[in-house]
């Protein structure tokens, strides 16, 4: 900033003490008046430096990702989308506590028959409103949250009948059947991920309304998790009582990233080893699974890098005997690695982090890049370069997302802070880029929260809030100056148009 001003200021300095021409001073005045703007001018269409795309040349890439942060995303307008996020959410939860679960930002009625539903995104829907509340307390964010807790727990959970478990320990579980998801003929079908993210949901809850959920609740939540594990850490995805109990024909590579989450969401509260233990056992699956596979052939599991964010808190600077701090990590950097996209790609997505324009993963990955950049090593040129390249792929996803957000006089007020499927629209995807469904908008916000703490809020990025200070000082005191020249100009003009007077003979 100083750079810019320096030349013009110094110009104007150096005439005012130097003459006594009013002609001068008033040439002057114009001319940097003149450099002020065109300064402006320059500074506010000089886009974003794209850098280079090489594998090779970690230095280089390294200092043009460095310089490309220097194009930040306006915080105001990072406010202003989590505001409206949070405000969609609040507005569609309905008094019996169930969330809108899809909507439509043009046809109001194409939803208006769907018995569509999902416990697992209604859990995700709470854990995003208990960040917005951890954010900035808001008093109409914890009585939703009781309406959609109470709705999970009258709906959805339950508890396992011993004879189906032939355990003597009493387990819950959050149970889909027709009557919850809608769809027909569905047998009372328990998943591991709906208990995971109950978890998740239940004990944010207990962070804001203490005894909220029994603890006897949580933890017979938690034994039906440690009852789906494998000795080798993976998990079984289903149990349908009907069918035998556990349903190994379905693998979600989602679910112990989601159990591990909720097992040390409930190990925060119940400090019991066990459950420690069991999320340490799911993330060193997950490592071995993966250890050898193809970066194309690994899921995004944004999930698991949450999890392994809470992970690294509990297990510290050493090792847990079931999951060391290495493979952890290994495990996580890997993840990251099959999700950035370089420079060049972005640039093809207009900032898209899929191929395809979808809003949702854009979301995820920017949640999942939040928590990794909370224990991302950063020794390394290499290892500098992920970090810096998660940074860039971060800062373009949110752009993306808060282009694509519905914003005022865009869409209905009922529909003000959602979030398409798709964007931006095209006529062969119209269904998509107005369909508004509840995990576009709760993933989002969680995405631009977790984004805001860890670009904003943290020791390196106080130094880059510091710099965005000076900078706002900057843009004020050259408003200033060009106020003070702008009548310094006017009554130069009008002193060199008064008529001289003549004198009298």
């Amino acid at each position: 900033m100083m750079d810019r001003l320096s030349f013009p200021v110094a110009f104007l300095f150096h005439c005012v003490v130097t003459t006594t021409s009013l002609r001068l001073l008033f040439i002057s005045s114009a001319i940097t008046c003149t450099s002020f703007l065109l300064v402006d001018a320059a500074a506010v269409r000089k886009p974003p430096p794209i850098p280079p795309n090489s594998d090779t040349d970690h230095a280089h890439l390294l200092n043009s990702l460095t310089e490309s942060a220097e194009w930040p995303v306006s915080i105001r307008d990072l406010n202003h989308a989590i505001r409206h996020g949070t405000d969609y959410l609040l507005r569609h939860c309905n008094d019996e506590g169930k969330f809108t679960y899809q909507a439509d930002t043009v046809d109001a009625d194409r939803f208006v028959d769907s018995v569509k539903y999902n416990m697992l995104r209604h859990s995700g829907a709470i854990l995003a409103l208990s960040q917005a509340y951890a954010r900035r307390p808001n008093k109409s964010i914890p009585p939703a949250m009781e309406r959609a807790v109470q709705f999970l727990k009258s709906e959805a959970m339950g508890p396992l009948k011993k004879s189906d478990t032939k355990s003597s320990e009493q387990m819950w579980a959050v149970w889909s059947s027709e009557k919850v998801s809608g769809q027909k003929n569905q047998p009372p079908t328990a998943k591991l991920g709906g208990a995971g993210l109950a978890l998740v949901a239940l004990t944010a809850m207990e962070q804001i309304k203490k005894h909220s959920t029994p603890l006897e609740v949580l933890q017979a939540l938690g034994r039906f998790v440690l009852f789906m594990q494998n000795d080798d850490g993976g998990f079984v995805s289903k149990f349908i009582p009907s069918e035998g109990g556990k349903d190994t024909s379905f693998v979600s590579l989602y679910y112990p990233g989601e159990a591990s989450l909720g097992l040390l969401s409930l190990y925060e509260l119940d400090p019991d080893p066990k459950w420690l233990a069991s999320a340490a056992k799911a993330i060193k699956y997950l490592y071995t699974l993966r250890k050898n596979s193809d970066l194309d052939d690994i899921e995004p599991d944004h999930w698991a890098l949450i999890a392994t964010s809470k992970l690294m808190v509990h297990i510290g600077d050493g090792d847990h005997p079931d999951c060391t701090r290495k493979q952890a990590l290994d495990h996580a950097v890997k993840v990251c690695k099959s999700m950035v996209l370089t420079p060049d790609e972005l640039l093809e997505t207009g900032g898209c982090l899929v191929d395809d324009h979808r809003t949702c993963p854009t979301s995820t990955r920017i949640e999942g890049y939040s928590a990794a950049l909370t224990f991302l090593p950063n020794v390394t040129m290499t290892e500098k370069m992920l970090v810096r390249l998660v940074e860039y792929n971060m800062d373009a996803g949110v752009r993306y997302l808060l282009r694509s957000q519905r914003v005022a006089g865009d869409v209905e007020d009922n529909m003000l802070g959602s979030f398409p499927g798709i964007y931006p629209p095209e006529e062969r995807r119209r269904d998509g880029s107005t369909e508004v469904r509840i995990d576009y908008v709760q993933h989002a916000l969680s995405g631009l929260i977790g984004y805001e703490r860890e670009r904003f809020h943290q020791g390196k990025v106080r130094i880059s809030m510091l710099r965005r200070v000076a900078e706002a000082i900057g843009w004020g005191l050259r408003r200033l100056i060009l106020t003070v020249l702008s009548f310094v100009l006017v009554i130069g003009v009008m002193l060199w148009a008064r008529p001289k007077s003549s004198k009298m003979h």
